[in-house]
């Protein structure tokens, strides 16, 4: 569990944190007048219709809906947790933190964590200096030429080198007043008994990044041919190897923006598929995947994409790490790539081409499962199919999703030559089935594989479309629309979250009407946006419209009698089904006349609005 932050604390970095620096370094903003636009960090436009307010501390986009204040700026930007978000926004305004009475960090381990901080960070800028402006760095450049991984590639990624010497890193650091301690506990040197020394020497160095931009460790190459090839940072206080995915910061913008992350197994394959203009790609550092990655890839897609090295240890490697994606309801695919080759290869060798080509031709965990089992058996006989049927049918058992495991029974079928009869048993969870495997015929044909929308946005009708604008334009006329909300209801309102937002609004604008009290009413607003919901984000955008001066009085008016009209013809459509089935009394039906009589009243009022005072 994160540690609780204190309320009084969160304040604080609010109060600090200017919202317009805060989103200037993702977008470009200009000024008008009171507020600054720009296009949306979180959708692709072409004309700006994102709007940041200096003053509410608050953005809104009026395209995508997105807003909220500067801490939930940075949790949907970066992907952060809120308390995250908090730690990231109060250490670059300076503020401090307190932590509920035994649920945050002491200071001791605070202070310490800040150091091993300070020291790997100089640390990786140290080592990537001595690559790239030293003489001793020759060997590794010419190293890297000749791998086909261009120097901004290896820039952006932070690739250095570590110097040939055994205390090369120690007495630099020393130096800068870190003691052996800390270097100990940061993984930069090997503490013995009557010496200390650096871990890394002579190594090309991939400093092993957190999403948040922090170096935790590094993963260091050797250029030479001896044992082992790589050499990680220990586990220690801040490195903990099944934490962290190497690239995740770079990709993390890419991956949610293309809702999809392809993961591969080292550091070069991200660089060079990087630098093939494949951004959305991670690493898991030559392992099967831990649960805390899968969970850290959770929080920008659902759709994972694994591209491992073609040798037995990668499809393995495939298989354990498919299985562990699947039980936390990821989508797992496989990117097979030609024998032999890894993904740097591959990026390198053919360019974005023969990457897009091997993307293009993926296929999903259960397809590649299916087929790894039936390479395994003779199915031009009998038993062969037999067995193969038997693990078939545990694989198929293994995935929830009954439109997948459909997906391949053509396939299998053909394979196997089984019947339609028996197509059927391998859907079914009973084990041990007795199948005739000597049918000849086989099922054709494909069933085709359906798509899925990647952006599932709540559509609003136009009665929830109409109720939300009259709530703007009742916020931006406080003095004319407080009789119109009093005469309201929440059955004016069929959205669960504009009734929300109604009885908010109306507690406000009751505070408005006294002089006093109007900041006290700003204030309560504002508490209401900072919602995570949808509710808080009509606040958000109620606060924002103040400024617009897009609802002047007259589109109140005209909102104000649409809302009663779409009211009154719910309940005459509610009163005329009881009067069909014969459920009513005569008080029944003389309200449904005078409803009858009201809509009409208010369409005739409608009708004679002044057209020379519609919407600004």
């Amino acid at each position: 569990m994160s540690p609780r932050i204190k309320d009084s604390s969160v304040e604080a970095v609010l109060a600090a944190a200017n919202i317009v620096d805060v989103v200037s370094g993702y977008t470009s903003l200009r000024k008008r007048g009171t507020t600054y636009t720009g296009l949306c960090p979180f959708h692709q436009e072409k004309t700006p219709s994102f709007s940041v307010s200096a003053d509410k501390g608050l953005y809104y986009c009026f395209g995508c809906g997105e807003g909220g204040d500067a801490l939930r700026f940075v949790e949907r930007v970066e992907n952060l947790s809120f308390t995250e978000a908090v730690e990231h926004l109060a250490q670059r305004f300076g503020i401090p933190l307190e932590f509920e009475e035994g649920a945050g960090p002491d200071a001791g381990r605070k202070e310490r964590d800040s150091r091993l901080l300070q020291v790997l960070e100089k640390t990786a800028r140290f080592y990537e200096r001595y690559l790239w402006e030293s003489d001793r760095g020759g060997a590794a450049r010419e190293y890297l030429v000749a791998r086909g991984l261009g120097e901004q590639s290896c820039r952006d990624f932070r690739v250095g080198l570590s110097p040939a010497e055994w205390q090369g890193i120690h007495g630099r650091a020393r130096k800068e007043g870190f003691t052996d301690a800390e270097l100990g506990d940061a993984g930069i040197v090997v503490r013995q008994a009557d010496r200390v020394y650096d871990r890394f020497r002579d190594r090309l160095m991939f400093p092993l990044i957190d999403h948040r931009g922090r170096v935790l460790g590094f993963g260091g190459r050797t250029l030479k041919d001896e044992t082992p090839k790589y050499i990680n940072s220990p586990e220690g206080p801040l490195y903990q190897k099944g934490r962290l995915l190497y690239g995740l910061y770079q990709a993390r913008r890419a991956i949610a923006d293309r809702d999809e992350v392809i993961v591969v197994e080292g550091y070069t394959d991200v660089i060079g598929l990087a630098q093939a203009g494949i951004a959305n790609v991670v690493a898991s550092m030559g392992t099967a995947l831990t649960d805390a990655q899968i969970g850290l890839m959770m929080r920008f897609t659902s759709n994972v994409t694994f591209m491992f090295d073609a040798d037995r240890a990668g499809m393995e490697a495939v298989l354990r790490s498919g299985e562990l994606a699947r039980n936390r309801s990821l989508r797992p695919m496989v990117a097979l790539l030609p024998t032999e080759a890894d993904p740097a290869d591959v990026a390198v060798e053919g360019g974005s081409e023969a990457v897009v080509q091997v993307l293009a031709s993926k296929m999903s965990l259960l397809a590649f499962e299916l087929r790894r089992a039936l390479g395994r058996y003779d199915v031009a006989t009998s038993e062969g199919r037999v067995q193969a049927f038997d693990e078939l049918r545990a694989i198929l058992s293994r995935t929830s999703s009954p439109k997948e495991r459909e997906e391949q029974m053509a396939f299998i079928a053909d394979r196997l030559r089984l019947s339609p009869d028996n197509i059927a048993l391998l859907l079914k969870d009973r084990p041990s089935v007795r199948v005739d495997t000597t049918a000849s015929r086989s099922v054709t044909g494909a069933t085709g594989r359906g798509g899925e929308s990647t952006l599932s946005r709540r559509l609003l009708t136009t009665e929830v479309a109409v109720e939300r604008d009259f709530l703007m334009a009742a916020v931006c006329n406080p003095s004319h629309s407080l009789p119109m909300l009093e005469a309201l209801t929440r059955e004016h309102f069929t959205d669960e979250g504009n009734r929300e937002v109604y009885v908010g609004v109306l507690e406000a604008l009751r505070l408005m009407t006294d002089k006093t009290k109007q900041d006290e009413a700003l204030q309560l607003l504002r508490q209401h946006a900072r919602g995570d919901s949808e509710a808080g984000r009509v606040f958000v955008r109620l606060l924002m419209e103040l400024d617009e001066g897009r609802y002047g009085r007259a589109v109140l008016d005209e909102l104000y009698l649409r809302l009663q009209e779409q009211h009154l013809i719910r309940e005459i459509g509610r009163l005329r089904e009881a009067v069909e089935e014969g459920g009513h009394t005569e008080a029944d039906e003389r309200h449904l006349y005078q409803l009858e009589k009201l809509v009409q009243q208010v369409r005739s009022s409608l009708s004679n609005l002044d057209p020379e005072e519609g919407r600004s």
